[in-house]
């Protein structure tokens, strides 16, 4: 054979590839002292990677083992699969549960519908006994325990149908143990494998009546307390943020746009308030009226005094002599006082204004915005006349939203209080805001509810005046 130089072994590659078995080798070893000749197919056999190309039928077990694997054409897996490793799909479809330390999808988590945050489980399996009632197994979790869920709690589950996702309620009848409980629909709608159930309420544990969920569809948060049946009012709404389209306050009437309702807040700092139409402040202001309430007269039509010094206070505000005012009012109109235009404001028993009222309501205003209102009382001796008075445990005016007291009615008749000789149910009170919707509503839930009325934040907005009517027939 003729002689072949080798420069290097990228040029020799193709060489090595085709002539391989028939090339020579000579190895030299140490230890014994030898010298070996070899040709490239007995190098290749000695240290080699040996292949096997028997036929699936020929490996024993091996088509048996396959055949539980593969059950049909198309490669559908039956057993358990587990792989070590990275795997990666086009498309992937779960019919039961998908199980995962942590789910990431571009880095942003997301869920459709409603997200909770309270008591939850998913049904495992469900089935009806003869009296109807459901029993129901929460899927059971192996690194961790299953909460379950407790007497006469109330629950939601959401479902998909063909024609759009349907809500279910159901309330809790009794525990069997951890992960059962027995249930009856509230709704009519059985409960399903699969359904996630979140607690939303209790109808007899107040501790277990709050929750806190997000709705994604109608954009808002919210939080929710004193729920105890499937129904959520607007009483149950502590907070909502977002979207407040939906809710008929009793004080602030039908909610539009996006914002936030709160049952209280507390905020250290400044509160600032701008126009959203020309960017200027908002001034939060307030004014209170004090003052006497009463002129008494004797059994001679002389009074104990001859008059009533009535001081407005101003909140955030500072009036001028050009926008304030002090007025009375003559049926649904205010009428104004004339030459009164400062702080203090002196009524005499004998001023014109009175007419031939026992009652005079009055009222200090600024800026036709800011205003408070006080009533001024006759009382006469030995007269018949009948004449309702209020008073306040805690005084007339509350600034910054922190109402409380309590309102008491007394009758009198002349100069004796008969106010314990008539029934509780006989007084009725009223209340008139700038909230008309509202204050329909109010008025229907006070009526005959006795003769003291307690105050508190949720009875007032900004100003609201009361009244007690009483039935002496």
């Amino acid at each position: 054979m003729s002689a072949i130089r080798i420069k290097n072994m990228q040029s020799a590659s193709p060489l090595i590839e085709q002539q391989f078995n028939e090339m020579q080798f000579v190895v030299d070893i140490n230890e014994p002292d030898t010298t070996l000749k070899l040709s490239g197919a007995e190098l290749k056999e000695a240290v080699g990677v040996q292949a096997h190309g028997h036929s699936i039928a020929e490996v024993e077990e091996l088509q048996t083992a396959l055949d539980r694997k593969l059950d049909k054409s198309g490669g559908t897996i039956t057993g358990d699969l587990k792989v070590e490793g990275y795997a990666r799909v086009k498309s992937l479809q779960v019919d039961e549960y998908l199980e995962v330390p942590e789910l990431k999808y571009n880095r942003i988590t997301a869920t459709g519908g409603e997200l909770w945050v309270t008591d939850a489980g998913t049904i495992d399996e469900v089935w009806q006994d003869v009296d109807g009632v459901y029993i129901v197994t929460l899927k059971a979790n192996e690194d961790k325990p299953t909460i379950n869920f407790a007497y006469k709690d109330i629950l939601r589950g959401i479902f998909y149908i063909e024609t759009g996702f349907n809500t279910a309620y159901f309330e809790v009848t009794g525990i069997v143990n951890d992960t059962q409980f027995t249930c009856l629909s509230l709704n009519d709608i059985a409960p399903e494998r699969f359904m996630t159930l979140a607690r939303q309420g209790n109808k007899t544990n107040a501790d277990r009546q709050g929750s806190v969920y997000i709705d994604g569809k109608n954009k808002f948060l919210r939080v929710l307390d004193s729920v105890n049946s499937e129904s959520i009012g607007q009483k149950n709404i502590k907070v909502q943020l977002g979207n407040l389209c939906g809710i008929n306050h009793p004080i602030f009437g039908m909610l539009e746009g996006y914002g936030v309702l709160l049952e209280n807040a507390y905020i250290c700092g400044r509160l600032v308030q701008h126009n959203p139409t020309t960017g200027e402040d908002w001034t939060v202001g307030a004014v209170a009226v004090s003052g006497e309430q009463v002129f008494h007269f004797d059994k001679d039509g002389m009074p104990d005094k001859e008059s009533i010094i009535l001081t407005a206070q101003e909140f955030g505000i500072t009036s001028t002599a050009d926008n304030r005012a002090w007025q009375y009012k003559q049926g649904e109109q205010w009428l104004t006082i004339a030459n009164s235009n400062t702080k203090t404001y002196t009524l005499r028993h004998d001023n014109p204004i009175w007419q031939d009222r026992h009652t005079l309501t009055i009222r200090y205003i600024v800026a036709n915005t800011y205003y408070d209102i006080i009533t001024v009382t006759k009382l006469y001796d030995g007269d018949d006349a009948y004449s309702v008075q209020i008073l306040s445990d805690s005084g007339n005016n509350f600034i910054n939203g922190n109402v409380a007291t309590t309102l008491r009615a007394e009758v009198w008749r002349g100069a004796s209080n008969i106010t314990a000789t008539i029934p509780e149910s006989r007084f009725s009170w009223l209340r008139t805001s700038d909230n008309a919707e509202g204050d329909t509503v109010w008025n229907q839930t006070h009526e005959g509810i006795g003769s003291t009325l307690p105050l508190t934040d949720s009875d007032v907005w900004r100003k609201a005046v009361f009244e007690c009517n009483v039935n002496l027939n």
